[in-house]
């Protein structure tokens, strides 16, 4: 049985490909992570949160999009084109 909704805690993580391997980013957190296949986006998402939150993950919830931060004009990251500094596109 899962967390009443208030006890839960939702994320928008963007996701896109980077020398083959799937980037994770959470704007909200300005950190990021990477893994081998969109299968393994959710679980380790929620682990980099609950990570640098402390949150306990099964109270995660991730919006993940395919994308890239900064698309789509102001407030993004890494200027134009790019993601976080540190991921080559």
């Amino acid at each position: 049985m899962g967390l009443p909704s208030a006890e839960e805690r939702r994320f928008e993580v963007v996701a896109w490909m980077a020398d083959r391997r799937m980037v994770l980013y959470v704007p909200d957190l300005e950190a990021a992570t990477s893994v081998r296949d969109m299968a393994e986006a959710d679980e380790a998402a929620r682990g980099l949160i609950a990570d640098l939150t402390g949150i306990d993950p099964v109270a995660i919830r991730c919006d993940i999009r395919v994308g890239r931060a900064g698309a789509g004009g102001a407030g993004g990251v890494g200027g134009v084109g790019g993601g976080p500094a540190g991921y080559a596109d």
